[in-house]
């Protein structure tokens, strides 16, 4: 062992040329003890140790790359749209947009514009800074990563109707002198408030009586009457939220307007907000469409009627050919009342259609007394012909005959729509005797009766009866009933000679 050790030594210590060690040096080296030599490594963990310095050094130069030396990435718009592509004004909704943007932490700011089809800018720029956290403006709205920034449903400050194309801007930082990256939405439409129109327009009756006019069973056939509200109207009008008002028209059928009258429904303390007037609170409600009932008009005259019913929106003149159309009622009736007669009378006894009246040649002309009442409405004419003409509808009027010779008095009583109700009474005046008479006296008890030629006896110191004419023409009426009974008359035309004269 000793032999094979110093061999070892040998092969490796002794160089070329060395001159051999002496006996003493060798025996010294042989009996020293020897150290534990390290075995030799394996060639490939030379080459691994080899390896991880060259990937060491290879990532410490793509460290300073990465941070000294690249070019940042670029930041992109991957998507931008709106959230949907029609809106309406009615719903008070705003456009939305949505967007998606990698590397955002390449990018200074964001810009959105809205523009009309025709490139005419209608709203923004808005302008979000993205140089370091999320504006609070955005927070809701978005979800920003290493990666990406992605935003749902970002409100727009676009509220009039029209048509617009909204463009997002993406400025990128300073340093990396790249252009800025734009990105275009698909239309967008906002619609404008549907206008007003009147779906319904309709009288709650369509013919009325005269206000006053009494119904009762006995009068199935008059229509009700009007009250002083006059005729009631009901009416729908749908989209009342664009209504500024309303205005009422009355008409004549076929002719010129009558009157009309304006609703305001909106106040000058909340013009946005649609309010009901005063005087339509009672009757209408307001919700999806406006509705009216029983709304008085204040025609209660007599006549016919048509109502016009015009909704005024905003923003809209009347010279607009979108300015909505007025919408026609049909013909509403108010008749008059129904004339009646309810006395004429003469001399406060029901008038008789035919006075016979006798009137003695030398005594006055009796007087009579017409009076009458009538029952009627606001057109009604009431006449005494011939005259004096139109009189009211109750009175008292003297009648003056003539003394001989027949008068005839009418009373005409006319709605203007109806026949006139005509009464009339005949009054004839006549000379009970038209010849002059044989007058005998009568002789007292115990005389002879006077003769012809003889003087008269003198007149007795008793009043005169006055002369009823009315009373001797009604005796002759019931005269002319009982047979056998003479009338003055039957002594017109008798010869004396036929004269019964005996008493």
């Amino acid at each position: 062992m000793a032999q094979s050790q110093l061999d070892q030594w040998q092969g490796e210590d002794d160089a070329p040329n060395q001159p051999p060690e002496g006996p003493a040096t060798a025996a010294a080296i042989v009996l020293s003890p020897q150290p534990d030599l390290e075995p030799e490594r394996p060639r490939w963990q030379r080459w691994g140790a080899i390896a991880a310095a060259v990937v060491a050094l290879g990532g410490l130069g793509g460290l300073i790359w990465w941070f000294f030396l690249r070019t940042p990435p670029r930041p992109y718009v991957i998507d931008f749209s709106p959230s949907q592509s029609q809106y309406s004004v009615a719903n008070q909704g705003s456009p939305t947009l949505n967007w998606h943007i990698s590397n955002p932490r390449q990018i200074d700011a964001l810009i959105v514009r809205g523009y009309a089809p025709d490139g005419t800018l209608l709203s923004g720029p808005e302008e979000y800074d993205l140089s370091g956290s999320l504006p609070v403006s955005l927070l809701p709205y978005c979800r920003k990563t290493r990666q990406a920034i992605t935003c749902q449903e970002v409100p727009t400050q676009v509220q009039e109707p029209g048509q617009y194309r909204f463009e997002l801007t993406l400025l990128p930082r300073a340093g990396l002198n790249l252009p800025p990256e734009q990105a275009s939405s698909s239309l967008v439409t906002i619609a404008d408030l549907p206008l007003p129109s009147v779906v319904e327009l309709f009288p709650q009756q369509v013919i009325y009586s005269e206000l006053g006019t009494p119904v009762s069973a006995n009068t199935p056939t008059l229509a009700p009457p009007v009250n002083e509200a006059g005729i009631l109207v009901n009416w729908v009008v749908n989209n009342p939220q664009t209504l500024q008002g309303l205005r009422l028209v009355v008409k004549q059928p076929g002719g010129g307007a009558l009157g009309a009258r304006q609703f305001l429904l909106r106040d000058s303390e909340s013009p946005n907000q649609v309010t009901l007037p005063e005087e339509l609170q009672p009757f209408c409600q307001l919700g999806e469409d406006l509705v009216c009932q029983g709304v008085p008009t204040g025609m209660g005259e007599v006549g016919k009627y048509q109502f016009e019913l015009t909704p005024i929106p905003i923003g809209v003149g009347p010279e607009s050919e979108d300015f909505p159309a007025a919408k026609m009622s049909e013909v509403v009736e108010v008749q008059p009342r129904p004339v009646r007669i309810a006395a004429f009378n003469v001399n406060g006894q029901p008038a008789q259609p035919n006075y016979m009246i006798p009137v003695p040649v030398g005594q006055g002309l009796p007087e009579f007394r017409l009076d009458w009442q009538v029952e009627a409405g606001s057109t009604a004419r009431v006449e005494i012909l011939p005259s004096p003409g139109s009189v009211g509808p109750q009175g008292t009027l003297p009648v003056r005959l003539p003394p001989s010779g027949s008068t005839t008095i009418t009373l005409r009583v006319t709605d203007g729509q109806n026949p006139p109700l005509i009464r009339a009474i005949t009054f004839e005046t006549f000379n009970p005797n038209p010849n002059p008479p044989i007058v005998l006296n009568q002789a007292e008890p115990g005389q002879a009766p006077v003769a012809p030629g003889t003087a008269p006896a003198e007149p007795s110191n008793q009043p005169q009866q006055r002369p009823d004419p009315l009373g001797d023409s009604m005796r002759d009426a019931q005269n002319q009933r009982e047979p056998g009974l003479v009338r003055p008359e039957d002594l017109r035309d008798r010869n004396p000679e036929d004269l019964n004269l005996g008493f």
